[in-house]
């Protein structure tokens, strides 16, 4: 048997036991209710139903409608499931399961480019059983699209490592942002992927052409959602408007008080019951930003606590999906975290030989960390970075194992 049809029959095989270990987790819940009561669900109803990508008003809980309330992405993935089956939360679930498992084969091939095949076959066996993976596949949350996403447009960039091509810059900006439609915050990533071409390429016209094209791609995918703002509220708006409530309730002198979060609704609906949604929204991050401005040693503790949280190997037991995590979360989540970040960590520095071409995966780790300890940052945050650390630590565990079994005998 050949070496390609093996590696296929191996991707599929990892895919089948993905998707049927995160089917039988998801069988495993009641899926007659959504847990996750997030709005997600909500505005994919709505759109299909005719009533518009809009929700009854979030932030006073009056009359009125929010037509940008949340990126429009995840909706618009949940509408398709929605769409052929009905408010069908199993069916939903299998979409996000499918996805999820799918992310494997991403994980190989990007694996394999960066680190050698080895590594890529361990990562993707990772991916394919790594509780986390499993565990949100089972909740309408958009960790899982905003992982597959993100793992699409770096998989090209390490396709163009191997076989150089315009068209991966053009998938790239496709991926890039539909990304950028599932979390905003992704939206200056582009800059660092200039910085490892810099870095990477030798050619000026091919960076230019290349970095032009994904641009261009990424802003034709993003313009519908900008323009249509435009239309209804009269303003340029990339951010949905959740942005200021997300800024302030995690930026203010109750913050970190009761919920080690960060999180705390330090305003009263009824402020708001005469402003519209762009109001809200500015009034919301404005005075996060003057709380910041004011207080510039509280808000940089915040930061490190949020760094912390990103970071940290099991969850917080104040808060989980439909209830709180229980012990047994936290025993479970500390038993493989702990030694994925060891082996990441040495597998970091086993690779560092080829720093240049591993800098996009720096980059990422650093820009998707960064962006949420500014703001707000828990464990669930950190799940669309744990492919890379993944395949940082198949890397250290296949190269420490070649150390061992090449160790001369005495």
């Amino acid at each position: 048997m050949g070496s390609d049809k093996k590696e296929r029959l191996f991707l599929l095989a990892a895919v089948a036991a993905a998707f049927l270990i995160r089917l039988a987790w998801i069988l495993s819940l009641d899926n007659t209710v959504n847990v996750w009561d997030d709005w997600w669900d909500q505005l994919a109803l709505n759109l299909i139903s005719g009533k518009g990508y809009a929700v009854a008003n979030p932030i006073a809980f009056t009359s009125g409608l929010f037509y940008s309330w949340r990126p429009p992405a995840f909706p618009l993935f949940l509408s398709v499931p929605f769409f052929f089956f009905g408010r069908n939360y199993l069916a939903a679930k299998i979409s996000v399961a499918l996805i999820s498992s799918v992310s494997a084969v991403l994980v190989y091939y990007t694996g394999k480019r960066f680190f050698g095949r080895p590594a890529g076959t361990l990562a993707c066996a990772a991916t394919a059983l790594y509780p986390t993976f499993i565990f949100f596949s089972g909740y309408l949350a958009p960790e899982s699209l905003t992982l597959f996403l993100i793992l699409s447009f770096l998989f090209f960039l390490a396709r163009d490592t191997e076989k150089p091509s315009v068209s991966n810059y053009a998938f790239c900006g496709l991926f890039l942002g539909l990304a950028v439609l599932c979390r905003t915050i992704l939206s200056l990533f582009f800059v660092f992927i200039l910085a490892w071409m810099l870095l990477n390429y030798r050619g000026k016209k091919e960076i230019a052409v290349k970095f032009a094209v994904m641009v261009l791609v990424m802003a034709a995918v993003v313009s519908p959602w900008i323009i249509r703002n435009y239309r209804i509220h009269h303003a340029f708006l990339l951010n949905s408007t959740d942005s200021g409530q997300a800024l302030y309730i995690n930026n203010n002198p109750d913050s970190f008080k009761d919920d080690p979060s960060g999180v705390a609704y330090y305003y009263k609906p009824e402020e708001f019951s005469n402003m519209g949604e762009l109001e809200t929204n500015r009034t919301l991050a404005g005075r996060a930003i003057e709380f910041i401005k004011k207080n510039p040693v509280t808000y940089i503790k915040y930061v490190g606590r949020r760094l912390l949280n990103f970071w940290r190997p099991f969850p917080h037991r104040i808060s989980g999906p439909g209830q709180p995590y229980s012990a047994m979360h936290v025993a479970a989540s500390a038993a493989y975290t702990i030694p994925l970040f060891a082996l990441a960590l040495a597998g970091f520095f086993m690779s560092l030989k080829n720093w240049k071409k591993l800098s996009l995966l720096y980059f990422f780790m650093i820009y998707y960390c960064g962006t949420h300890v500014l703001v707000r940052a828990t464990i669930r945050y950190r799940m669309p970075v744990e492919p890379y650390l993944i395949l940082f630590a198949s890397y250290g565990l296949w190269m420490l194992w070649t150390k061992l079994k090449d160790k001369p005998k005495t």
